[in-house]
């Protein structure tokens, strides 16, 4: 199994996939007897290694959905899933998380605008970009209620990208500090509140 980290700190756990099988390993490893029918066999896979993290965090720990489409579990924990380009993420805490996890490519760069303000990230680089669009997503994550304009709800203040750290935002008026890492290809942001 290619899980690639286990973090265990303060109050949660994260769990990373680097996802290599192919569709037949993952079914036998699962021993799932309910896969829903997705279109595209890499959307199997993602649904399949977060469960199989989530087995190797919380065994036994079952996962539905909200009225919102954010991922619940049986326990009193908090649970935010992501996957992107062969990567699965999932956080657990008994605070409430929000997480998400991409790939680094050009095409954050591209649709920025449709996410943030570019002036206040200047210079932006499709590392900044990924970076910043991850920030949002993590925090509609963790906030779980819709609703959300990304551009005039969430602000991200300025940074500068390293290997890890820390970002600080603000949802409305309430500020938030975001936590990331970046991993192989990959920038992994979560939050927990």
């Amino acid at each position: 199994m290619p899980i690639l980290r286990i973090i265990k700190k303060n109050n949660l756990q994260i769990g990373i996939w680097n996802i290599t099988e192919r569709l037949s390993q993952f079914i036998k490893l699962s021993k799932i007897e309910h896969i829903p029918k997705f279109k595209k066999k890499e959307r199997i896979k993602e649904f399949l290694s977060c469960r199989l993290l989530l087995n190797e965090i919380a065994p036994n720990t079952l996962i539905t959905y909200n009225k919102y489409g954010a991922p619940e579990i049986n326990t009193d924990d908090f649970i935010s899933i992501s996957h992107s380009n062969n990567m699965s993420a999932i956080i657990i805490s008994k605070k409430r998380v929000g997480l998400d996890v991409e790939k680094i490519s050009e095409k954050a760069l591209k649709l920025s605008s449709k996410f943030m303000l570019k002036d206040l990230h200047t210079p932006l680089s499709k590392e900044k970009a990924t970076l910043i669009w991850c920030c949002k997503e993590a925090i509609y994550k963790w906030e779980q209620k819709g609703g959300i304009d990304f551009i005039s709800d969430i602000k991200i203040m300025p940074f500068k990208i390293k290997s890890y750290g820390t970002i600080n935002a603000i949802l409305r008026n309430r500020k938030l500090t975001l936590n990331y890492e970046k991993v192989n290809t990959h920038f992994l942001v979560y939050i927990c509140k």
